[in-house]
């Protein structure tokens, strides 16, 4: 039986007049596949950052099954932008250990096109505040997805990605263990 990693019961969230979400409960199981659709404006960002507590509901609650390894991509990155690429994604791994793991080389060049990070001025040692939103997206995803997690929360995954980029990311979610919770327009 599937261990129930994040339970939502019955959590609104009010905006102003509006409700966005009214009494919505939802479990998140081990190995689940979530998609979340909906219209722009309908709640699908404030639901996901609840189950993340990134937010709180008004009213309901959510909880976290303990020792929960939570990995989530928002819309917004929280990265340093005096932090150089290497810093943020391959931290504090000598050059032999992280070109020595699989999933590190893969995650690189999955998302990069290789592992010197082609396009990128100085490659890993580039500093990240003067890159695009749609190249600092990249580092906040493969960020991400290079550590182990029980659950992954992606918020639009694919924005700022190329076709090349969004089948490898499919493909490669495919391949992971975590559950999964997606908003998405692919």
């Amino acid at each position: 039986m599937a261990v129930n990693l994040v339970n939502v019961e019955s959590v609104s969230k009010v905006y102003g007049t509006r409700a966005l979400l009214d009494g919505v409960s939802l479990g998140v199981s081990e190995g689940d596949r979530i998609g979340v659709v909906g219209r722009n404006g309908d709640g699908k960002t404030t639901l996901i950052r609840m189950l993340a507590k990134l937010e709180e509901a008004d009213t309901g609650r959510v909880t976290h099954s303990g020792g929960l390894h939570l990995g989530v991509l928002t819309q917004h990155d929280s990265l340093d932008p005096t932090a150089t690429v290497r810093h943020e994604v391959i931290r504090d791994l000598a050059d032999h250990e992280w070109a020595g793991n699989a999933k590190i080389r893969d995650v690189l060049t999955g998302l990069f096109g290789g592992l010197d990070l082609p396009g990128f001025p100085q490659g890993l040692d580039t500093v990240i505040g003067p890159l695009s939103g749609g190249e600092r997206r990249r580092i906040a995803l493969a960020k991400l997805l290079i550590e182990e997690q029980d659950l992954i929360i992606l918020d639009e995954p694919t924005n700022h990605l190329d076709v090349e980029g969004i089948a490898w990311l499919a493909q490669h979610l495919r391949e992971r263990r975590s559950a999964l919770v997606c908003v998405t327009h692919d």
